[in-house]
C-alpha cells in the first residue's frame, strides 16, 4: 500500500472517530447540563444545534437571526424556529433599539447564561486538552499540520460532484 493510501485510510479512521466522539461528548455535555439545572427537565431537553445558538447569542452583543445564522451555518428560517423554542423555554429573550424599531435582537436570559457559562467551560476544557496534545510537536510540524488542515477544510467546501 502506497504512503497516500495510508494516510487516506488514517484519515478515515480519524473522521469516524471524531464524529463517534463528538456525538459521546455531546451526551456528556447535555447531561452535565441537565445536572446543573435543577430545572432542565421542564426545559424538555436542549439539543447542540439550540446550544450553538445560546453560544452565538451569549458570546456577541447585538444579536439577530441573520448573524446567528450566518454564525453557526443553518438558514434564518431554521435559527427563527429554535429561537422561539429557546424564548418558551425561557433561556433567550428578544428585544428592539430604542432607536430601531424594526429590527429584532436576541440577548440571553440569567437560565441561558447559566447555560452558556457551562458550555464554555466544557470547550476550554477540550481545548486545553487539544493544546496540550499538540505540545507534543515542533512549531516546523505544526505549520505542517496547519497547511494540511487548511487545504483540507478548503478541499472540503469544494462542491464536489461525489467524484
Amino acid at each position: 500500500m502506497d504512503q497516500k493510501q495510508k494516510i487516506w485510510n488514517q484519515w478515515v479512521l480519524m473522521l469516524h472517530k471524531q464524529e463517534d466522539r463528538a456525538k459521546r461528548r455531546e451526551a456528556l455535555l447535555l447531561e452535565q447540563i441537565r445536572k446543573s439545572m435543577p430545572d432542565y427537565d421542564e426545559l424538555g431537553g436542549l439539543s447542540i444545534t439550540e446550544l450553538h445558538v445560546i453560544q452565538s447569542i451569549g458570546s456577541q452583543e447585538k444579536v439577530n437571526v441573520t448573524t446567528i445564522a450566518q454564525q453557526i451555518g443553518v438558514t434564518k428560517s431554521a435559527i427563527s424556529k429554535i429561537a422561539s423554542k429557546l424564548m418558551k423555554k425561557k433561556l433567550i429573550e428578544r428585544y428592539q433599539l430604542e432607536d430601531n424599531q424594526k429590527e429584532v435582537f436576541f440577548r440571553l436570559t440569567r437560565a441561558g447564561e447559566s447555560v452558556f457559562r457551562f458550555h464554555e467551560l466544557f470547550h476550554s476544557k477540550l481545548e486545553r486538552h487539544m493544546l496540550e496534545f499538540l505540545g507534543r510537536y515542533s512549531d516546523a510540524e505544526l505549520e505542517f499540520l496547519q497547511n494540511v488542515m487548511r487545504d483540507a477544510t478548503l478541499e472540503m467546501d469544494k462542491n464536489w460532484s461525489g467524484q
